[in-house]
């Protein structure tokens, strides 16, 4: 496995500069990929699909080719598609697709998506694959903005819209903090591994309305502070 110096090496060789408008970045740590890894195979269901958000350099997608065998890698960028379609053109466990994660089509089979997730398109990505899609995947672990994912656990008083989504997708756990040495280009904060595990809580069937109104609303009679209204207490207040 590369460290970064051999990033900044291959990417040199390469031609190929990060786009900072794509959020690219690469984890070059080998034992944080390791324990990406470790945490996709506590949640992972046999005979499924791993689905990896931007393949980038390959890193990550080269200990998945070893512990699974039904692997998609969505890689939005042309040349580092190239470059993934050139290490593992003769892989028997990846399928290569050449797209946008937004537009993924799951073809109604069970999946797990995971990767270093560009941190500009977090919230398109959880509000689509946590309540948009109807074939949702059964768990992600990410390498994410480790404030984004507290926000996704947040309670009151800081309980916020896209806080109620992940909770009620799933049960979220923070499982190690991710220096910015442990990838490239290094980011200005901290990141972690994040993994949600998809529950099986059914929502009131005017939940989300409820809480728009409310939140769009504010102060109502009913509630004076959206933020400090947590899960159970909008699911109560459907009730």
């Amino acid at each position: 496995m590369p460290d970064q110096q051999q990033c900044i090496q291959e990417l040199e060789e390469r031609q190929l500069i990060p786009k900072k408008f794509y959020g690219q970045v690469f984890t070059t740590d080998e034992k944080i990929i390791d324990r990406l890894v470790e945490e996709i195979q506590s949640i992972y269901r046999q005979d499924t699909r791993v689905v990896e958000i931007g393949g980038g350099l390959g890193y990550i997608s080269q200990k998945l080719e070893k512990a699974f065998e039904n692997i998609d890698i969505v890689e939005y960028d042309d040349e580092l598609f190239e470059v993934l379609n050139k290490k593992f053109a003769h892989s028997k466990n990846i399928r290569l697709i050449k797209g946008d994660i937004l537009e993924y089509d799951s073809e109604k089979k069970p999946y797990i998506l995971v990767g270093n997730i560009p941190f500009h398109i977090s919230g398109r990505l959880y509000r689509k694959f946590m309540s948009e899609v109807e074939n949702r995947p059964y768990g992600m672990v990410f390498i994410t903005d480790k404030h984004y994912a507290q926000t996704l656990m947040g309670q009151p008083p800081r309980c916020y819209r896209v806080s109620l989504q992940a909770q009620a997708y799933g049960d979220i756990e923070i499982v190690e903090d991710v220096a910015p040495t442990s990838v490239y280009p290094e980011p200005k904060v901290m990141s972690c591994i994040m993994k949600i595990k998809q529950n099986d809580l059914v929502l009131p069937k005017d939940f989300w309305k409820t809480v728009n109104y409310h939140f769009e609303n504010f102060p109502t009679k009913e509630v004076e502070s959206p933020k400090t209204v947590g899960l159970q207490g909008w699911i109560d207040l459907c009730k």
